[in-house]
């Protein structure tokens, strides 16, 4: 590790140099002995790969100049006690690339140099025209990014690669030099980039970044670039994917997550997995502290984020910093993988709502990736309902961060693209075009005043792609389960028209009947799943709703259903009793309702009376859930902002949770939920002689004894004629 490799070890070596692949021959009769001795010979290559790592002053120090830092405390490893101390301190030789003349070109250097400030030149984006700059080495770390920012067209560009991180805060705050001129950026991107600027040994020195590739001040320009952006994604010969900055101790995490991308290539089949233990091939136990560094790259903001989807989905590979650490994308990949195979993700996933919503947008991105590799016309819809999870900062990138991952963007959409557009505009114009390629259904299941953020300015059919699911409903009910509902009859009767003849009409039509009116309602249950520090708990939640629901139903004049309990015990289970085609491999059957919804309820009421502050506890790997385990995860993810309610005839719903008394449920032809609708007064006309009426959608509903279509013959011998109703 001397002047041979004065630019340092990337931990992609490390990682091929330990882990080489091996024939399944090989594999089963790898010894425990064996995996002991590759465990110890990965702990001293991860020392000295990070060796470079340690010095705070020069960027690519070969180790020997004496500012590198060691551990006062040297974090531990489980049981192979992982001690990172950087050698060589006591050599006088001058680290590389460093002489005694240079001085540090840092911030405070540049500010005493009067740079002008960069300005962009125009670029014709439509013929294919994007700027790519090249970054320049540093010798010192404080030293500015310096860069060559030019013009260049698609198609023309060479090699080169994105860089993909999340941007935090808004403050321009930190200076650069593009071209010889001061440019200021935010401080998460200067982190990135210098990271990027180490790693300049790996492959490629171009890079395509939006926030300087792009002239942010000109919004037309931003637009137009944005229709770019698949092919910029998947012209990059890669992305570097920049998590954020990192702690020492985080070496842990990451010496962790080597290990489990090591055994996850060893173990190729599920049967390997199930046969393992965390011992077996010599990985901590789940309560060392490393595996917390690990589960808190999960954590890391850039997850989270809208745009890194297609950055990450349309790569042809990536490679991963972390801090100054730099390894391959496919590693994190893998013991993320690994980890989920083993059922560890469950195991903390219900005790923390933050990692919890990291595993499942990392589990999301997987599906995107696949999505953006085959796109049609269901891409768009499909991606918008996957990432109702992920931030943005602007409303508007709900919609235009992920346009790259559609394929061809099509013409009737490259019009939303464009930031002179209001967020409700652009996603106006979004449902419009859904509602032209895709099955209507689907479009309304994720609109309604249950999904909205504060006040917008467009119809309550299109959907608010800015709601966050974490504190809303987080599945429509028509995907809540395999078998479809069935309300408003064949799916082929689905007819939604515009009601208006303007190219962005706001009202559309859908022929149904008024079904009945909301009487009576519980209170809302709003809780997450996972519980705050100071309010009440989880179980305690669940089990006031599901009394507050009761009282709502015993103080009804009567219902119709001849067994009154187990109507309300389907109904707080959306009916899905994880039978037949709702069968889940993970999940037992319900298969004695009435016992398991009474034994349910006595275990929730022992929760709340112990205090026990989490949800109910989900099943190790290797075991079935039981019934009243299922019963338990169903009705919370069925009641998330959700009231119980009572009709005018009787009838037991679940409602979203902004419901009102006097609001109607609706039974649209074709849907397959009804819907709750708050119709507009005096709205009532006839057109044609058929009844129409205007309203509000407000949610999606589920009705016990309306979701088969059993509600088309009651309804016509209550003299309740089809009517048309106008979504405004």
């Amino acid at each position: 590790m001397g002047k041979g490799h004065s630019r340092g070890v990337s931990l992609k070596r490390v990682v091929r140099f330990i882990w080489p692949r091996r024939s399944k021959q090989a594999v089963r009769e790898i010894t425990r002995e064996g995996l002991e001795k590759e465990w110890a010979f990965n702990t001293f290559l991860l020392a000295s790969a990070f060796k470079d790592l340690a010095c705070d002053i020069h960027e690519d120090c070969d180790g020997s100049c004496q500012n590198v830092v060691t551990y006062p405390d040297p974090p531990l490893l489980g049981e192979m006690g992982l001690f990172v101390p950087m050698l060589m301190q006591a050599a006088n030789r001058h680290p590389s690339g460093a002489t005694p003349e240079d001085v540090p070109r840092d911030t405070q250097w540049v500010e005493g140099q009067n740079f002008p400030n960069l300005e962009y030149s125009p670029i014709d984006s439509p013929a294919g025209e994007i700027r790519l700059m090249k970054v320049r080495k540093g010798i010192f770390r404080s030293d500015v990014i310096e860069c060559d920012l030019f013009t260049t067209k698609l198609g023309q560009c060479g090699n080169f690669q994105a860089l993909s991180y999340c941007c935090g805060s808004d403050k321009m705050v930190d200076v650069m030099l593009c071209n010889g001129k001061k440019h200021y950026i935010q401080p998460s991107l200067n982190a990135a980039l210098k990271t990027f600027r180490e790693s300049l040994k790996l492959k490629d020195q171009l890079l395509w970044t939006d926030a300087i590739c792009i002239d942010q001040v000109n919004k037309a320009e931003v637009g137009e670039q944005i229709l770019l952006m698949r092919k910029i994604y998947t012209e990059a010969t890669g992305v570097f994917v920049h998590l954020g900055l990192a702690e020492r101790r985080m070496s842990q995490g990451i010496d962790l997550m080597l290990r489990l991308n090591g055994v996850q290539q060893h173990l190729r089949s599920p049967e390997e997995f199930g046969s393992i233990s965390l011992d077996d091939v010599k990985l901590p136990p789940a309560g060392d502290r490393c595996w917390e560094e690990y589960y808190s790259l999960y954590r890391s903001p850039w997850i989270s984020r809208t745009w890194i989807l297609q950055e990450i989905a349309l790569s042809q590979e990536a490679t991963l910093g972390i801090g100054r650490y730099v390894t391959d994308w496919a590693v994190f990949e893998r013991s993320f993988h690994f980890v989920r195979e083993q059922g560890l993700l469950e195991r903390v996933m219900m005790a923390r709502e933050g990692l919890m919503m990291g595993f499942l947008n990392f589990t999301m991105l997987q599906e995107i990736r696949r999505v953006a590799r085959s796109p049609d016309n269901s891409s768009l819809l499909k991606v918008l309902r996957a990432t109702r999870n992920f931030k943005v900062t602007d409303p508007r990138d709900k919609v235009l961060g992920v346009l790259g991952i559609i394929g061809d963007i099509p013409t009737r959409l490259k019009d939303v693209s464009d930031y002179r557009l209001s967020t409700s505009q652009i996603y106006h114009r979004t449902a419009l075009y859904l509602l032209e390629v895709q099955f209507p259904p689907d479009i309304l299941a994720h609109a309604g005043l249950q999904r909205r953020v504060g006040q917008m300015d467009m119809p309550s059919w299109v959907p608010d792609w800015y709601a966050d699911t974490t504190g809303l409903n987080e599945r429509p009910l028509n995907l809540f389960r395999p078998a479809p509902f069935l309300a408003g009859g064949r799916p082929n009767n689905c007819c939604l028209l515009k009601a208006e003849d303007t190219l962005y009409p706001r009202a559309i039509m859908s022929p149904g009947f008024c079904h009945d009116r909301i009487i009576r309602t519980s209170e809302a249950f709003n809780r997450s799943l996972a519980s705050s520090d100071d309010g009440p708990t989880t179980s305690q939640t669940l089990f006031a709703w599901i009394n507050s629901a009761r009282a709502c139903l015993q103080e009804s004049d009567g219902v119709v259903y001849n067994d009154v309990e187990e109507a309300f015990a389907r109904t707080l289970l959306v009916d899905d009793l994880y039978s037949g085609s709702n069968a889940i491999r993970a999940m037992a059957e319900i298969k004695d309702l009435n016992s398991t919804f009474r034994a349910t309820l006595a275990q929730l009421e022992h929760s709340t009376r112990k205090e026990v502050d989490r949800a109910p506890s989900g099943h190790m790997k290797g075991t079935s859930a039981d019934q009243v385990r299922t019963c338990s995860l169903q009705m919370l993810a069925a009641m998330r902002a959700r009231r119980f309610a009572i009709t005018d005839t009787g009838y037991m719903c679940l409602v979203p949770s902004c419901t009102q008394v006097g609001d109607a449920v609706a039974i649209f032809f074709g849907f397959p939920t009804p819907f709750t609708i708050r119709l507009e007064p005096n709205s009532e006309s006839l057109e044609g002689g058929l009844k129409r009426v205007r309203a509000q959608l407000v949610g999606d509903t589920y009705m016990h004894g309306a979701m088969y279509a059993e509600s088309f013959p009651e309804a016509m011998r209550m003299g309740r004629s089809p009517c048309e109703i106008v979504l405004v």
